[in-house]
């Protein structure tokens, strides 16, 4: 009973923090704490034993606050003063310097007396600092402003990881120390990331960097094999968390026994391992569990795995409690909380049924991987669909026939480093290993192109079919005797009613009327058009946004039943234009490619005609007026002038005799396309610029004669739109919508 009042304490304290994050106004955090404890005392003097349980929780809870309290007074408390004021800064790196295309970013502990010394983000746009070493100290003037936003949004990734701050350099950094100091783990983990990269195969290098050590930036760079284990809800082998350190773990018995001196060992090894790779929640969470079992056996206690798992949480919270709003935290937490309540039922229920399962050891590790996979997905799925939008639904095939392959290429891959030191063995462990590598990359190329892999939800059918199904299953578990009520019937009615709904949105925007969509990608543009037979996308880029724009493209097409572009038209070669397309044409088959002719060497460029290539996708350069009919959709693409970046598109989507005009002119391109669409009948307008002051003159919004206006917009640094242009467009007769204010528009085409 003793552990379970410690779990029952740290499960109270737990909540708590969680209620301070997601919960409570900070205002209200001091009466939430006198509230709980009063409610305690309460409960103590009723002096009931089967009370005691609540009156723990309740202290627990007015604890948890106060210590949230106590944090948030010594951290962003001291940053409330600071914003947007320039500082002379000194600070020490903490970590190597994150080099950009053009800027580096710099993880930073402040020192000196002006400002608190709390750990920063420092963005240099000088790129000096590219070469500085973790340990080396700095000076420079800078801006200063909290780490709580990112694109006006509010955003609470770097409070959950202690950062605080966030400081633009407005001059060159001046180096304090040539020779850095201390930060070894750091040291080593770079030297052992640049010995992964030369003993693996190009191909593997950057999946093996991601599965040792956590590091993705390189791993993100291929879009197609980042995608395709995404899809496959296989990302979660390359996030080192729980599942590394049990493979850790699992390694290190199998080389040392399972005595007492090997069980000491192991705990050094997996804290060091933790440390090594950057502590994050779900490792620490691990590091935590895995200690608390290897050392009940040593200090004659059994070790209970709710206590085990709510003190890791909330020892963690107690270091920080802003950690509560990690994804990775609450992925790992959620996980774990599955497995313990239900993979042992499921994994009996299982092998009761299906005899062979529980006869053959191949049927028992499918049993339990499958009752395993299933488990981890109870909790995980919300959570999921929440941060990212999306349901990986095959992940349990994934987990099943690739889980063994990812165990043995993580030992084998500490192996062949640490072989490396033999030259000739090490190249042949790793050769080894990067053939599991191939087969986890070809597992996940084919589970992701099955048919409803994953779930998006963009598709709002599916939010609440999700809810619908969860409550199916709690209303089901009832019925204890009755096999079929209990599990089949709903598993059976999750599948039909998920079919139906698919069915009915694939006749929706197929078979039914025709849609014509400008897709909210922030400060971009997207507008798709989708007919009967055919499906057109007018660019694919957006800017200031912490999401992909060529995953918003996809998820919205896939959602919709489209898994194939007739053609992708890209009317100029920019971020908020084109930056998405290389992602898109990923996610969706691309037919044809039509794109105005750009200047040679543009970066963009190169990437979306590789990956254009890559896919053997049709390339055609426009450079003068040109008539499409794609059956269903009419294209008429008109060239603009030549700029600085190359020549622009302007583009009238037909469909069914409704016309909608896509431009980025302004000025005098405005001027010529009023000329040429003033006979055209253009019945929407898709305001070029994203609203700027200069584009959608009054005699252009005439001449055009449109009822309907979209302005595609979101966060930018250019005040778009303009209120000038908002005029005009009122005073011109336009119905305005925004996708900062409206989400994605849509037009349903009548016949």
């Amino acid at each position: 009973m003793g552990t379970r009042k410690l779990a029952v304490a740290a499960a109270g304290f737990s909540a708590a923090i969680f209620a301070a994050n997601y919960v409570f106004p900070q205002s209200l955090l001091i009466y939430a704490a006198v509230i709980s404890a009063f409610l305690g005392a309460l409960l103590i003097l009723a002096k009931r034993k089967w009370l005691r349980p609540g009156v723990i929780a309740l202290l627990s809870f007015s604890l948890g606050i106060v210590c949230y309290q106590f944090n948030y007074d010594r951290t962003v408390g001291r940053t409330l003063d600071f914003e947007r004021e320039s500082y002379e800064i000194y600070a020490e790196l903490i970590d190597y310097p994150k080099v950009y295309e053009d800027y580096c970013r710099l993880e930073v502990r402040l020192l000196g007396d002006e400002l608190p010394r709390l750990r920063a983000l420092v963005y240099d746009n000088d790129m000096s600092c590219a070469e500085l070493l973790p340990g080396q100290r700095i000076s420079f003037t800078g801006t200063v402003r909290k780490a709580d936003r990112v694109y006006g949004e509010s955003y609470d990734y770097y409070y959950s990881r202690g950062i605080y701050l966030k400081i633009s350099a407005q001059e060159s950094i001046e180096l304090l120390n040539e020779k850095g100091g201390s930060h070894p783990m750091i040291r080593l983990s770079r030297s052992l990331t640049e010995h992964i990269a030369e003993l693996f195969p190009k191909d593997t290098a950057a999946f093996m960097q991601a599965l040792l050590l956590g590091d993705k930036t390189l791993l993100y760079e291929d879009e197609s094999l980042h995608l395709a284990m995404t899809r496959a809800g296989f990302m979660h082998i390359v996030a080192v968390s729980g599942l590394h350190v049990a493979f850790l773990v699992g390694l290190l018995r199998l080389l040392m026994g399972a005595g007492r001196r090997s069980s000491l060992l192991c705990l050094l090894l997996i804290w060091f391992f933790v440390l090594f790779t950057g502590a994050s929640p779900s490792a620490v969470r691990a590091g935590f569990m895995q200690s608390f079992l290897l050392l009940a056996p040593l200090l004659r206690r059994e070790n209970d795995p709710p206590t085990s798992l709510s003190l890791a949480l909330a020892l963690i919270l107690l270091e920080n409690p802003f950690a509560a709003a990690s994804v990775s935290l609450q992925l790992s937490f959620a996980a774990v909380a599955g497995i313990f309540c239900f993979s042992g039922k499921i994994c009996r229920f299982i092998s009761e049924r299906i005899a062979w399962m529980a006869e053959s050891r191949w049927g028992r590790y499918i049993a339990a991987n499958a009752a395993t996979s299933l488990s981890v997905m109870v909790f995980t799925a919300p959570i999921t669909a929440a941060h990212f939008g999306y349901i990986p639904l095959l992940a349990v095939l994934s987990n099943i026939a690739g889980l063994w392959a990812v165990s043995l290429c993580f030992g084998l891959g500490w192996i062949s480093c640490v072989l490396a030191l033999l030259p000739a063995a090490g190249t042949v462990a790793a050769w080894l290993c990067s053939w599991l590598a191939r087969y986890i990359f070809l597992l996940s190329r084919l589970v992701s192109a099955l048919p409803l892999a994953v779930l998006y939800l963009e598709n709002t059918l599916l939010l609440p079919w999700m809810l619908g199904c969860y409550a199916l299953f709690i209303v089901c578990a009832h019925f204890k005797k009755h096999f079929w009520l209990r599990l089949a019937l709903p598993v059976s009615l999750s599948l039909l009613s998920l079919v139906l709904i698919v069915c009915y949105v694939n006749h929706d925007y197929g078979k039914g009327r025709d849609t014509l969509a400008v897709i909210d990608m922030g400060q971009g543009l997207c507008t798709a058009a989708l007919g009967e037979e055919c499906t057109v996308v007018v660019d694919c880029g957006g800017e200031y946004s912490l999401d992909d724009a060529g995953e918003l493209a996809g998820q919205y097409l896939i959602s919709r039943g489209r898994d194939k572009l007739d053609a992708l038209v890209l009317t100029e070669l920019s971020q908020g234009h084109a930056g998405g397309a290389a992602m898109l044409m990923e996610m969706v088959d691309v037919e044809r490619l039509l794109l105005p002719r750009t200047r040679a060497g543009d970066p963009l460029l190169e990437e979306v005609l590789s990956a254009a290539e890559e896919k053997g996708t049709e390339i055609e350069y426009i450079e003068a007026d040109t008539v499409i009919d794609l059956g269903g959709v009419e294209l008429e693409l008109i060239a603009g002038q030549m700029g600085n970046r190359g020549s622009r598109l302007s583009v009238v989507l037909d469909l069914k005799g409704y016309r909608a005009l896509v431009t980025g002119e302004t000025g005098e391109g405005e001027r010529r396309l009023a000329a040429l669409c003033r006979q055209r009948d253009i019945q929407l307008l898709v305001a070029g610029s994203h609203g700027c002051y200069d584009s959608c003159s009054r005699s252009f919004l005439r001449a055009l004669g449109a009822e309907t206006a979209v302005l595609s917009v979101g966060f930018n640094y250019q005040d778009c739109p303009a209120d000038e242009t908002l005029e005009r467009l009122e005073l011109c007769g336009y119905n305005v919508y925004r996708t900062d204010l409206d989400g994605t528009v849509e037009i349903r085409i009548a016949e």
